[in-house]
């Protein structure tokens, strides 16, 4: 079964996957979780961990080798059911997956906080906060730290160096409700 023809199967059967992505030359990583939008270029995968669901992350599809569904898998996939949570497996908005231009700007427009990452560790980057600005090539982010204090300019990211942008995940909703501005010097 090709990538695609697999994304399509765990789509429709509403099935746990391991969505393994080959991030740099030599670097991959994995996401766990179902599949709840996809287009040809994208996937929106609800993530999972510990038998709970997570928040949201975009994944590009060129990036994907593998989805996994073993044994292992499976029976997470039935965990998942017997505890009720695949139940609530949804996408409560309405996300344009055309490309990172239209995906951004559909985000945003729920004022959503997002974490944009390059994961490949020749060039790897974290950014969170809201989306302020977007342009044909990059996303510009309101960055904030881990004291939560916003960053004065945006954050500008190359779309080509995205390899996965969370949103409506607890760390960044909740995070996002804290965070402050440095006080100016006088």
């Amino acid at each position: 079964m090709n990538i695609l023809d697999s994304i399509k199967f765990h789509y429709d059967k509403r099935k746990h996957a391991r969505v393994i992505r080959q991030v740099a030359k030599e670097h991959t990583e994995k996401s766990d979780g179902y599949i709840v939008a996809y287009s040809k270029d994208f996937i929106i995968l609800q993530e999972t961990n510990d038998f709970s669901l997570l928040g949201y992350v975009v994944l590009p599809i060129a990036q994907i080798t593998e989805l996994r569904f073993n044994a292992s898998d499976k029976y997470y996939d039935k965990i998942m059911t017997w505890e009720k949570q695949a139940d609530k497996v949804s996408l409560p908005y309405d996300i344009d997956l055309t490309n990172w231009d239209t995906i951004f700007k559909s985000i945003r427009g729920y004022k959503l906080n997002v974490i944009v990452e390059c994961e490949d560790p020749e060039n790897e980057a974290f950014t969170i906060g809201p989306i302020v600005r977007i342009t044909k090539n990059k996303v510009y982010i309101s960055y904030f730290d881990a004291q939560g204090y916003i960053d004065e300019d945006p954050i500008p990211v190359k779309y080509a160096d995205i390899s996965i942008v969370t949103f409506d995940d607890r760390y960044a909703n909740v995070f996002g409700k804290y965070t402050r501005y440095k006080k100016k010097k006088k």
